[in-house]
């Protein structure tokens, strides 16, 4: 044999040896990988029979649950009482008390008089029977209304002279009209079941509430009436159209900045301005005829109070007259800001509203001069 072919068998025998080799390594790792495999496969199955197991536990305690109805729901808030807590003005629920009381009782607690309560201040108890109605406002307090068909029982009648201070007769059993202008007040004892009265409301009879609100609605008509007469008679229909526009004007001023701050009124020559909130300036007509003597607004919206000629030379130092001034003694005004030394300093007096305004005109009308004029 050549040595060529040894060495080729040498080389065979080598490399068979390398394959055998990595074959019984394969073998040992495959044999690993099953194991793990196995393993595996093992721990999925057990991890399927635990959910199972859970699965049926959940599905058998299920079954047994007790079922809770809705009646057994409802009736495990039945000892907790609902707390009626309103948010609104006193005067809105007057108003309501007034015209539909029926409105107001299912949120009321009905109370009465504690029985042998001979005090200042009577202690009040929830009682079904009872005639007076507990109602609780926000940040208000307690209140206590007269239950309105209460008032054909004599007890009821009674008691409510502690706890309401009366205006009118006492009705009788034909006649139980009356108006209810203040409700009590109350201080809580006892949460929902007891109260003590603080302070006496007040209650007046023989006059229904419509009635009341009629008569008040008729009597600001007839003042209108005789407001509007008067001022026909002195301006006629003309200056009587540009009253009635002027007074259009001031509630709309009202409407969109509120009440005036100040009106300002020049006192040496007829001129006036208003300040509302922002500020916003507004001018103002100054009228002197026929005896009358008005400061009223002269449009119905004002500009920015640093885009008017007034911003720069009005002074904000307010000062005050002498309490010697024969005309407007101890009045708050200021002065107006001049740049030339030969002209004349002008003054201007603070007035709170409109009203005001026209009692200073009218005071300087035919004296109109400097506030600086007199010692102060």
């Amino acid at each position: 044999m050549s040595d060529n072919t040894l060495d080729t068998l040498r080389f065979l025998l080598k490399d068979s040896r390398k394959l055998s080799e990595q074959f019984a390594k394969f073998k040992v790792e495959f044999q690993q990988s099953s194991e793990q495999f196995t393993e595996f496969k093992q721990q999925l199955n057990n991890a399927i029979a635990d959910l199972e197991s859970r699965i049926d536990k959940l599905e058998e305690n299920q079954s047994n649950v007790e079922t809770i109805t809705v009646s057994n729901f409802s009736q495990s808030f039945s000892n907790e009482e609902i707390e009626h807590l309103l948010d609104l003005p006193l005067a809105r629920i007057l108003d309501v008390y007034s015209e539909l009381p029926q409105v107001l009782e299912p949120i009321c607690r009905r109370v009465a008089v504690s029985i042998n309560e001979n005090v200042v201040n009577p202690l009040l108890e929830r009682n079904q029977q009872g005639n007076y109605w507990v109602l609780q406002l926000r940040e208000q307090g307690f209140f206590l209304f007269p239950r309105p068909a209460a008032f054909i029982r004599l007890a009821a009648l009674e008691s409510l002279q502690s706890l309401f201070i009366i205006e009118g007769e006492i009705p009788n059993s034909r006649n139980n009209e009356f108006l209810l202008k203040q409700p009590a007040k109350l201080d809580l004892l006892k949460r929902n079941q007891r109260w003590q009265l603080a302070e006496k409301g007040l209650i007046q009879f023989g006059e229904s509430p419509l009635e009341f609100r009629w008569q008040q609605e008729i009597r600001q008509m007839r003042d209108q009436y005789q407001q509007f007469s008067k001022m026909l008679e002195r301006v006629g229909e003309t200056g009587l159209e540009s009253a009635i526009t002027t007074q259009r004007w001031q509630q709309e001023l009202q409407q969109n900045y509120g009440d005036p701050v100040s009106i300002m009124i020049n006192t040496c020559m007829p001129m006036a301005y208003a300040i509302y909130k922002g500020p916003m300036l507004v001018i103002c007509n100054v009228i002197l005829t026929k005896g009358i003597c008005l400061v009223q607004p002269a449009w119905d919206r004002g500009i920015p109070w640093e885009t008017s000629v007034y911003a720069k030379s009005h002074s904000r130092n307010v000062l005050r007259s002498s309490p010697e001034h024969p005309i407007l003694a101890n009045q708050p005004y200021f002065k107006e800001i001049t740049y030339l030394k030969e002209q004349k300093t002008h003054t201007w007096a603070i007035a709170n509203n409109y009203q005001e305004a026209s009692r200073i005109v009218s005071l300087l009308n035919g004296k109109w001069g400097s506030l600086e004029d007199f010692p102060t």
